[in-house]
């Protein structure tokens, strides 16, 4: 068997966020901001939740986005709380239907929600 070496920075890229990877991921709502044509029907869609930090996500849905998009999201954190608004999350990658989104506008209460469920819950940070 072959190993493969790779360079010492691909290996110890450190992130500039600390982020958790969901082990069961839970839902979210997606609305599409920017204007539309008239042919085109605005985007609005459920998607589940891989991995969070508070400046982004990683999010699966069939929702038809690109980068550079802008969208509003309505995360639904826990069962029983209320759900964290993100009133617009920019489009950054994509790669089939899992996308990464960056937060551009969000609340300090949606923000406090985020803090508290990546504080409380047991799954690892990255």
């Amino acid at each position: 068997m072959q190993t493969i070496q790779q360079p010492e920075l691909v290996r110890h890229k450190v992130r500039r966020y600390s982020r958790v990877r969901i082990s069961i991921p839970f839902s979210c709502s997606l609305a599409s901001l920017a204007p539309r044509w008239w042919f085109q029907k605005p985007i609005h869609d459920v998607g589940l939740v891989y991995d969070l930090s508070l400046h982004g996500l990683c999010v699966s849905t069939d929702a038809v986005i690109k980068p550079g998009d802008q969208v509003s999201l309505t995360l639904r954190l826990t069962k029983g709380s209320l759900p964290a608004d993100v009133a617009v999350a920019t489009v950054c990658w994509t790669n089939y239907q899992f996308h990464g989104l960056a937060f551009r506008a969000l609340s300090q209460s949606s923000l406090r929600q985020l803090v508290e469920y990546m504080n409380v819950s047991d799954i690892e940070k990255e």
